[in-house]
């Protein structure tokens, strides 16, 4: 009998997911790169793009005092929500938060001090546009980023996927699951990106992060996987019945692999970082 496919949630129930599985799982793996590439200026004005559920932008305030004013721009009002929360609770006052989206900001030409934004769940089509408006946004010498997830990321699952749709017969969609590949940036393109966005001393910080999963039907069960990626690598599939099956497939391809072991796959965690 075959599973029901994944269940699908409202904004809201997605944003509490977000929160819960994709800040400490995800997200964090990419503070970590800009706490330890950045060196805070001392004051001033400072933009999050995509900043999630607020977490790190509230911190960022905390961090900077009184003499610094920072403001978190994310698409979904519902992971709004959450961050205003959690700079109520903090104390965080010199924190706001507004919707937007990354490719069109809703401020003036060289608004900011500091400008950095999370781009590691959104297309790699649009970083060029992204790039172009963070630049437009920071002051002349002020200090741009971008969180990414590069080309070489889950790598270990895309082997297994290409082995399950040969032992499906399903060939004919191993070019749409090797595009899911090849969208994702080389490094050398995402510099490029930011050198044509008006950037200069562009260069990236890349590391090689691990996620481990118990078993095949962890890693495909796991909310950070079934609810923000595996829809999208599945999505060229022609039915809900051929999905089931794939899954099937990976969960057995998996349990062979691992060995008894955990299954890990990684990523390459990126962080372009750049000058007005």
């Amino acid at each position: 009998m075959s599973q029901p496919e994944s269940k699908t949630y409202d904004a809201k129930e997605l944003a509490f997911l977000y929160d819960l599985y994709v800040v400490p799982q995800w997200r964090e793996t990419f503070d970590r790169l800009v706490d330890e590439e950045l060196t805070l200026p001392e004051k001033g004005k400072w933009l999050e793009v995509e900043c999630g559920t607020g977490g790190y932008a509230v911190d960022l305030a905390l961090k900077g005092g009184t003499k610094v004013e920072v403001v978190g721009v994310d698409s979904s009002a519902e992971r709004l929500a959450l961050a205003r929360g959690k700079a109520e609770v903090k104390k965080a006052e010199r924190v706001t938060f507004q919707t937007g989206v990354p490719t069109a900001l809703d401020f003036p030409s060289e608004s900011f001090d500091l400008v950095f934004a999370d781009a590691s769940l959104l297309p790699a089509a649009s970083v060029g546009e992204i790039l172009v408006e963070l630049t437009r946004v920071a002051k002349k010498g002020a200090t741009v980023l971008l969180k990414l997830a590069s080309r070489g990321s889950f790598d270990e699952f895309f082997s297994l996927y290409w082995e399950a749709l040969y032992n499906l017969g399903l060939l004919e969609y191993v070019p749409q699951m090797e595009a899911l590949i090849t969208e994702r940036l080389l490094l050398s393109d995402a510099e490029q990106l930011a050198k044509d966005a008006g950037l200069k001393r562009v260069h990236n910080v890349t590391r090689k992060e691990r996620f481990d999963f118990a078993d095949g039907q962890t890693f495909i069960s796991a909310p950070l996987i079934e609810t923000f990626f595996l829809g999208e690598w599945l999505a060229a599939l022609p039915d809900a019945a051929t999905r089931e099956s794939v899954k099937r497939e990976l969960i057995s391809l998996i349990e062979r692999e691992r060995q008894e072991r955990d299954f890990d796959v990684s990523i390459k965690a990126t962080l372009l970082v750049g000058q007005k």
